[in-house]
Parts: C-alpha cells; sequence; structure tokens
C-alpha cells in the first residue's frame, strides 16, 4: 500500500458530505504538489469530482495570513469536514545522525524549501515530500470550540477571527501529525502571539490595565506588540537542531562526549512533561549548565524546553539563534513597566497550561562560592503569579542538578572575589569563552531532584508561601547534589593542608566517605561505584594536569596535595557538597566546643553551640526547621554512636571518646573559610570608634585589603577566605546581631566580644584539623 492510499484510509477522505480541504503551503509548488495528490487519493477512493480547497501558507510565520477566501467558505454548512492537509519535506538519513550539514546553513532548512528548491527536490525523489492530514473536524464543531474560547457566539463581525482561529487550528493539528514523523523534540508553541491578542483574559486585563493608566486600549495593544515581539520565542526545527548541535559542541569541547544521567529518572521526566506543568530549576555553576536540560530533552526526544535567559545575551548573531531555538530573554528589570509585566505573565500561561516545559537558572547568577545561592524569586513570582490568575494546578518544579568534574569558570570566580570587575559579555567574548573550553575537564553529572509539586499556586501578595516553595526547591536540589571525585578529594586535601595525603590514605578516606553516604542515602557520581574504581585514575590525572592538584611521584609513595595559591579554586568544588556534611560537622565542632566548657553541663553546652552555629551561618545554608534540625542531629549521631546519650550525659573522658567515633574531623574543612572571613569583617567593625559607621559595601572594599594582609600573617590559614560574597554575608550577620549602623561604646564591646567567640571557633577548627593529623595513620589504613 502506496502513501496516499494508506492516508486516504486513515482519514474520511471519500466519506459522503461536504468537505473543506485547507492546504497548508509556503509556496505554489508545495500548494501544486498536495491538490494532485488529494485529486489521485480522491479518485482512487471513490468517483472523481471537483474539490473544495483554500490555500495558506500557515506553517510560515513570517507571512501574512490573507484570510478573505477561508472567511467566504467558512460561510457554508455546519456539517461541512475541514481538512488540513501540509506536505512534512524530509532530510534522507536525517533521523539517524541529527546532523546538519554547512549547505544546509548557506542556502536553508531542506525541510522548509523555497519553490526552486522544493521543486529541485521532486525532480530528484519525490519520496522526501511525505503528505500529511490534520486531524479532521466540522465546521459547526470549530465555531463551538472558538465560542467556548471567547465566550463569544459567531457573529458576522467575528467571521474574520473565526477564520484566524480555523488556520490556527488547522496549523496545530498538522503539527502534531508532523511530530509523530519527526519526534517530540520539535512540538513548539505557535500563534502565540495570535492566541494571546484573541485570549479574553488577555482583553480584559488590557481592558483594565487602560482604565488604571488611563490610556488607550489601541496604545496600550501597539506596545505590548513591541514587547510580545521582544519576549516570545519563535523556535523552529532548523534552529533547534543548530542549537543543539552548539550545546554538544560546548559540552563535548573539553568534557567526555556522554552526559552521565540516571535513565530511571528521564523516564520519570518524560511521564512528568506529558502529564504536568514542568519547571526544570537548574543549578548555575558556569554558562555552560544551562544548556544540559535542553541537550537532555533533545537528545531523548523530550518536547522543546524554552530557556529563560537575560537580555544581555540578546546580542548580534546568538541572540538571533537563540531566540529562534526557544530562548526566551527577559530584562533585569521592569518593575515600573505594567505593560511588560502583563505580557510576560500571559505568556508564561500560555506555556505553562499548553505543558511547555521552561528552566532557568534558579539561583539567578552563577555561583561565585560553589555552593548553592540564595534563590531569586522574580521568575519564580511571575510563575507562580500566572498559575495562580489561570487556575493551572499542579505545577511540578524539578531542580536539575549539573556537576562537573573541572569548570572552566572558577579561576574567573576567584579573581572576582577579590575585587575584579566582571568582563561584559559579547559575541568576542562568546567565542572566546568557547575556545576556553578545549582543556580536559573529565566528565558530566545531571541529576533530578524530587518533583515539588504546587498543587495550587500561592496568592500573588503571599510572600511566605512563594519563599517556601523556593526553600523546598533548594533543599531538594541540595539533596540530588552527588558526591563526586573532586568534591571529596578537595574536601579532604583542604581538611589536611597544608599537609598533603599519600595515594593511600585518599583512597582509603574517600572510600570512606562513600560509605558515610550510602548509609544516609546521599547520592554521589557513578564512577565512586566499587565497579567503576578503575576510572579513577583518569579523573585524578585530569585533576593534575590542570594543575589544580600537585601529584609527586619521586619518594616512596605518592602524594597529592593541593598548593596554597589554588585553594580558592579548591574550595569552590569543596563548597558544592558541604551541605551534605553540615549535621556532622556542626555535631564535631560543638563536642569540641563541650570538651573546653569545664564548668558547665556538657549536654547544655553541646546543644547551645549547635543552635549558636546554625544561627550564625543562616545565610550560607539553606536549614530545616529547628525541630526536624535537632532530629537530624540525633539521627546523625546515633549512626555515629548508638549510646551517645550515655557519653553527653557523662561529659569528661566520655566526650573524647564520642568525637572519635566522627573520625576523620570535617568541621574544619566545611566552615574553615566562612569563620575566617567572618573574623575579619568582625575585626573591622570593631576598630571602628563610638560615632563612626560603615556601610555593606565599604565593609568589604576594607574586608578584601584586610584579609589580603590577616594571609601575609597568616592569621587566617587560606586565601579561600578572602572573597566578597563571603565578607557580605559576613556583614549581613553581624547585622542580623545588631552590631552595624552608628558605633557605641555598647556595640564596641559586643564585637568584640563575638570577635574572640570567632577566634576561638578558628582555634577549635584548628584543634579539628590536629587531631585529624594525629590519628593518620588510623583513621586512613
Amino acid at each position: 500500500m502506496d502513501e496516499s492510499t494508506a492516508i486516504a484510509k486513515a482519514i474520511p477522505l471519500v466519506t459522503q458530505g461536504p468537505k473543506l480541504f485547507v492546504i497548508d503551503a509556503r509556496n505554489r509548488v508545495e500548494r501544486r504538489y498536495l491538490l494532485d495528490w488529494l485529486h489521485t487519493s480522491l479518485a482512487e477512493g471513490g468517483p472523481g469530482r471537483e474539490i473544495n480547497w483554500v490555500s495558506l501558507p500557515i506553517s510560515d510565520e513570517r507571512a501574512r495570513l490573507r484570510l478573505k477566501e477561508l472567511t467566504r467558505k467558512l460561510d457554508t454548512k455546519p456539517d461541512t469536514m475541514v481538512i488540513p492537509v501540509r506536505i512534512a519535506w524530509r532530510i534522507p538519513n536525517f533521523e539517524k545522525s541529527r546532523a546538519l550539514k554547512k549547505r544546509h546553513a548557506l542556502f536553508g532548512d531542506p525541510r522548509t524549501p523555497g519553490s526552486f528548491r522544493a521543486r529541485t527536490i521532486l525532480l530528484r525523489n519525490k519520496r522526501r515530500a511525505h503528505c500529511l492530514t490534520g486531524q479532521p473536524a466540522t465546521i459547526g464543531d470549530l465555531k463551538k470550540r472558538f465560542e467556548q474560547q471567547n465566550a463569544v457566539e459567531v457573529q458576522n463581525d467575528d467571521a474574520h477571527e473565526f477564520a484566524g482561529f480555523v488556520a490556527r487550528q488547522a496549523g496545530l493539528v498538522l503539527d502534531i501529525e508532523e511530530r509523530g514523523l519527526r519526534g517530540r523534540r520539535y512540538k513548539v508553541p505557535r500563534f502565540v502571539a495570535d492566541g494571546l491578542r484573541t485570549s479574553p483574559k488577555f482583553r480584559a486585563a488590557m481592558t483594565e490595565l487602560a482604565t488604571d493608566l488611563d490610556k488607550s486600549e489601541a496604545a496600550l495593544y501597539e506596545e505590548a506588540s513591541k514587547y510580545m515581539k521582544e519576549l516570545i520565542a519563535r523556535p523552529s526545527a532548523f534552529f533547534i537542531d543548530m542549537k543543539a548541535k552548539l550545546d554538544r559542541f560546548m559540552l563535548s569541547q573539553g568534557y567526555e562526549d556522554e552526559v552521565v544521567f540516571n535513565k530511571n529518572e528521564l523516564a520519570r521526566l518524560r511521564k512528568t512533561m506529558r502529564d504536568h506543568p514542568t519547571l526544570l530549576l537548574f543549578t548555575h555553576k558556569t554558562y555552560i549548565d544551562g544548556v544540559t536540560p535542553t541537550d537532555l530533552a533533545y537528545q531523548n526526544d523530550l518536547p522543546m524546553v524554552h530557556v529563560f535567559g537575560g537580555i544581555n545575551l540578546d546580542f548580534f548573531g546568538l541572540g538571533f539563534v537563540l531566540r529562534r531555538a526557544g530562548t526566551i530573554f527577559i530584562r533585569r528589570s521592569f518593575e515600573n513597566n505594567p505593560v511588560y509585566k502583563l505580557v510576560l505573565r500571559h505568556y508564561v500561561s500560555y506555556l505553562l497550561e499548553k505543558r511547555f516545559p521552561m528552566t532557568w537558572a534558579f539561583e539567578g547568577t552563577r555561583s561565585r562560592l560553589g555552593k548553592l545561592m540564595p534563590p531569586r524569586y522574580g521568575l519564580l513570582k511571575y510563575v507562580m503569579d500566572s498559575a495562580n490568575v489561570n487556575d493551572i494546578e499542579n505545577v511540578h518544579i524539578i531542580p536539575v542538578v549539573t556537576s562537573f568534574d573541572l569548570i572552566r569558570d572558577v579561576e574567573e570566580y576567584a579573581s572576582e572575589q577579590t575585587g575584579r570587575v566582571k568582563k561584559a559579555e559579547s559575541l568576542s567574548w562568546f567565542v572566546g569563552y568557547l575556545r576556553s573550553l578545549r582543556e580536559p575537564m573529565g566528565k558530566v553529572y545531571v541529576d533530578f531532584g524530587k518533583p515539588v509539586i504546587v498543587e495550587k499556586a500561592p496568592d500573588p501578595d503571599d510572600r511566605i508561601g512563594l519563599s517556601k516553595i523556593a526553600f523546598e526547591v533548594a533543599v531538594e536540589a541540595n539533596r540530588a547534589t552527588p558526591l563526586t571525585l573532586t568534591s571529596l578529594m578537595c574536601l579532604s586535601l583542604l581538611g589536611t593542608a597544608p599537609r598533603a595525603m599519600t595515594a593511600n590514605e585518599l583512597r582509603a578516606v574517600i572510600n570512606f566517605f562513600v560509605k558515610w553516604a550510602q548509609e544516609r542515602n546521599i547520592r554521589f557520581s557513578d564512577d565512586l561505584i566499587e565497579q567503576n574504581l578503575e576510572g579513577i585514575q583518569k579523573v585524578v590525572d585530569t585533576l593534575v594536569n590542570s594543575s589544580l592538584f600537585m601529584r609527586y611521584d619521586q619518594g616512596s609513595t605518592t602524594v597529592y596535595a593541593i598548593q596554597p595559591e589554588k585553594h580558592p579554586l579548591a574550595s569552590y568544588y569543596r563548597n558544592s557538597i558541604i551541605h551534605h556534611f553540615l549535621d556532622k560537622a556542626i555535631i564535631e565542632l560543638s563536642l569540641l566546643k563541650a570538651r573546653e566548657d569545664k564548668e558547665n553541663i556538657a549536654k547544655d553546652v553541646f546543644w547551645a553551640e549547635t543552635e549558636r552555629l546554625r544561627d550564625l551561618f543562616k545565610f550560607e545554608f539553606f536549614y530545616p526547621p529547628k525541630e526536624e534540625y535537632r532530629q537530624n542531629l540525633e539521627a546523625e549521631l546515633t549512626r555515629a554512636c548508638p549510646d551517645w546519650k550515655m557519653k553527653l550525659d557523662q561529659g569528661g573522658i566520655m566526650l573524647k571518646s564520642l568525637t572519635n567515633r566522627f573520625q576523620p574531623l570535617i568541621g574544619h574543612a566545611v566552615f574553615l573559610p566562612f569563620v575566617e572571613s567572618y573574623t575579619v569583617v568582625l575585626d573591622i567593625l570593631s576598630r571602628l570608634e563610638p560615632g563612626q559607621a560603615i556601610d555593606k559595601s565599604q565593609c568589604v572594599e576594607a574586608a578584601l585589603k584586610e584579609g589580603r594582609q590577616a594571609y601575609l600573617l597568616r592569621r587566617i590559614t587560606s586565601e579561600a577566605s578572602i572573597g566578597k560574597i563571603l565578607f557580605e554575608n559576613g556583614f549581613k550577620m553581624a547585622a542580623s546581631q545588631g552590631l552595624t549602623g552608628e558605633t557605641t561604646e555598647e556595640t564596641i564591646a559586643k564585637r568584640k566580644a563575638l570577635l574572640r567567640k570567632f577566634r576561638a571557633l578558628s582555634r577549635r577548627m584548628e584543634k579539628s584539623r590536629l587531631e585529624v593529623l594525629s590519628l593518620a595513620d588510623k583513621i586512613f589504613e
């Protein structure tokens, strides 16, 4: 059975009754071919008759649809069957490799050929022209849909708008048929601007806004059209393929070709995207982690993911490609632009309602420290507001965590934290950035967190409800972050620095952490699984060749270390996983505090210290509610030492025994940069005279200089403790304690008292490090 016969039998081409064929043709060649095909199909299925048809370039969004003829032909019997038809042009063998050719970029997408090219293709190989028919519907049924959507009956004045609706419906059902041929990766929204303009909710909102602003609706619609052109992505198959090729190019320059991910997680993601409005919020550590959701979607035939990006990336060349590959460019500030906000809100609502997945950087900016940054609420608020206003339920928010063995941007972050100004993005900058990715950097790992399901979006004024959603997403993102070999080695080597570790010691401590993670259901990368351990040496070689680690093998055994000048870089990778060790670190430091305090009851000192550490570093980590926080600490104590309560009650020598159950100690490795940087800030505040005041920016500027001096004097142990964000958070901590603002004798005393406590905490962490080293032979056997 040939193609025309198969399709003719699949739809009611030959059934009795009137029909109207809506031919989606971009040029005369396509129109003629489709008409010939219809004549042949009808002749094979029944007596020959004249075909009732109208031709429109529906799939060519650049073309203006002239609807006069369609309007006239729709004014007929309600039982007339409207049957859309289109040609889907195929690229030979494209489905196997999905490789675009250079000639495709030069001469255009062969899936949308012009007249001359279409004629040439048909002369060479007619099989490349695949005739499609969309799901038919009667004019009566289409009128009912139109009336339900617009809440009006179709009158003569609405005939043109009804014709536009029919053309859009024809395009949509043909797109569905074409996706069956090409794949779901090409599922894209069509006629978005027209859909928004004709939406009753959008019209009502525009009318209300015109009244509030005392402006004419015509003026607002003109302004809204400008913003629609700026905001609305216009994806097409060719640019989706081009963007996918760029994604692959960026990910494979210095990284291994295959991205590591769990296929079971991908299957769950596929089901979620099919059944629910879905947001993929990715943690942001480098420019290229934003491409992993889109790359995985494309490579695994998931629906195209719309990417929210800053308007700063909409520069010549790149912006043109990205917008046509599904990127939505957002202005950095539009608080005082009500029309822009309205268009954005309804556009987002449209994408949610039609179940087009969206993605953006949850933190709003790349993390300069490695750990998860506080979330930015802007886009999340607009999405939730859109869902609330339009009653969109069960929005699934899925954290996406991309981890890397090495990250190109880390050196830039370390430089920025010392005060260097970030270089502005441009086309030349982007080309230079791509070139910089060529150095071998190991593997890329992608993990999906448990969905945060928003059954009912919070009211627009409910900031607490919004912050709870953001907090849940942050917690799930942290849980989904895996331990990697790079991060564990950095944690271990920074914990013993300046002492190096032998290869056997390093292997032993990594094995300990992997077993520790297994007992707590903490994720870790596949290369840490026992059967994959042979791949570890390859990763280690990459880290050594990048100069992040130093390897010395001229003695009797091989040893590894991190050079002091590389501590800021290693600290970045260490920070990406320290949230997993937070409970363990707090317990260790609180036990050391209880061991120091001989005058008070040990368990009271211990629990008071756990609360104090939580409060002091609340700007650095995401903590659960206090009751859950206490339960988590107790669970960690029980795993390490089932009779911990007895030892804590007895105190004295039993505290030493309890501490040893937590070896190797890592409290110093987790908290050192924060404690040392906060100490620098408090030292600056403590030296202010009565009546003097210093704001955050002034304090950070001074801390960058004082921090450098403190490092040279070895009052702080690592350059990783010198950084703008660390100092900013130190100032926030002091402000939360009421220690900023105008200086008084009282604030001077409080600042100095807190400074002494931080210095005592630094000494405690040094004691923690020394205890690890003193037991190194036993711990690392």
